[in-house]
Order: structure tokens, then sequence, then C-alpha cells
């Protein structure tokens, strides 16, 4: 798995939760968004859920039992360096989404231009599902291996590029939109250009989890500190060295 994450950018790691782990996380996420639908949680909690349909990890204790919210940060964080080896989940940077309105679907980006990543690099996007997607419901679609040419890249002005860049600049065959299963997980470094999959259909309803997992030394220092609070994180360097090389 981590071979694949180095020569293509990502990796699918079939059953990454366990059936009780996923539905333990799908009715925790089903019981934010009800609350949130409800009328609960202050004007910046529910702007960002009515604009882009996401809980950020950080909130989720507004929307459900504050122990329920430290117990998903724990399971995230344990299955990230299982899978990962040591590891930080950058907890102030994941999210529940979920996806009903296509308007709001993303276009091709990398986290590390689009999606203020860039400080904690080296750093892997881990993308749970809780709805199968690939075939009636939207996946990730990713350019393998776009992971070494995009870091040495000036970003585009607006943080997205068009299909007719990545068209230009990526062979067609080195795209792919993996069918998940509710469970497993789509890995990719946030180098890897990536976007909502484009399916032709009307409808969407799609729930899943991003997290944001680094390997930058000075959070794993942190992290594994045994001063430090479980599921916080810590504060960002003072000045994480650009890294230029090809991967």
């Amino acid at each position: 798995m981590r071979l694949r994450l180095q020569t293509d950018g990502a990796a699918i790691v079939r059953g990454f939760l366990s059936d009780q782990e996923f539905g333990r996380i799908a009715e925790m996420a089903g019981n934010g968004f009800a609350f949130l639908e409800a009328g609960g949680g202050d004007a910046s909690l529910r702007e960002t859920w009515i604009s882009v349909g996401t809980i950020w990890l950080t909130n989720l204790e507004h929307c459900v039992a504050p122990e329920l919210a430290l117990d998903l940060v724990t399971l995230l964080s344990r299955e990230a360096t299982r899978t990962l080896g040591l590891s930080h989940l950058v907890v102030n940077m994941c999210s529940i989404r979920r996806l009903t309105d296509w308007h709001k679907r993303l276009e091709w980006h990398t986290d590390y231009h689009g999606g203020g990543t860039h400080p904690y690099d080296p750093l892997f996007n881990i993308w749970l599902p809780l709805t199968a997607v690939g075939r009636e419901q939207p996946s990730v679609e990713l350019v393998r291996g776009s992971h070494r040419r995009m870091r040495g890249r000036p970003p585009s002005e607006t943080g997205v590029y068009t299909d007719e860049w990545v068209a230009e600049h990526f062979p067609p065959t080195d795209r792919i939109a993996p069918e998940l299963a509710p469970g497993d997980a789509l890995i990719f470094d946030h180098l890897t250009l990536h976007r909502t999959q484009p399916l032709d259909r009307e409808m969407v309803s799609r729930m899943s989890i991003e997290c944001r997992v680094t390997r930058h030394p000075a959070y794993l220092v942190l992290s594994h500190s045994s001063s430090w609070p479980a599921g916080k994180s810590p504060p960002q360097p003072r000045s994480p060295r650009a890294r230029h090389d090809v991967q």
C-alpha cells in the first residue's frame, strides 16, 4: 500500500473500518446533520453546513455528545497510524460532508495548492465514503502520478484547474474513480489532482469523511508527546521547510 502511494500517489484500503466502527460513525454523522436540519448550531456552524454541506471535526462536539466526537477523533487517529505508520491527524482540517447538490461538487484541485495543507507536508488525505460510491453516487476521481509533477508547479489563480488543463498535461489513462463500499478508504497524497467524480445523474446523495494526516516531523514530536492532550492539534510549525524535490 505504501509503495502504491509513492508511485501512484493514491491507494485503496478495503475494510479500513470494521462493520461495527462504520455503523457507529455513520450513525454519528447522521445525527450531526439531523441536529443541524432541526435548527441546531450557531451561525458559523450552520453557514458551513448550508454553503458546502460540511461539519468540521472540531465542531462535531456541538452537534453530538462531546465524548462521541472525541471517540471518533481517537478512532481515526489510531487507524491512520495503523495504516500509514507514525502520523498525526490534523483535526482542524478533517470534516464530515454530505453532498446533495451537484453545484457543490469539487473541481480539479490539489489539497496542497487549493486546500491550505502545504505547511503540513508530507500529508495524506484519507477519504472515507459512508455511502457506496463509483456507480450510483460519485467517488473521488484522481490522476495517478500527478503528485510528482504538481509539486514543482505554481498554484492556479483560483486554486482549481479546468478539465482542459488536466487533459493537456496528463493522459486520460491516468484517471481513476474507484468504486468503494462503506468502510473502504481512498488514501492519496495532498499533491494528487482530484475532483468529485462527474456522473450523468440528476440526484446526488453522498456522505463521507475527509481526514488529513501529516508526517511532518514537528507534528509527530508534539502529537506523540505524553503531555499533549489527546485529539487536539498542536500549533503549526513556525517555518516548515518547503520541499521542491520530485517524489
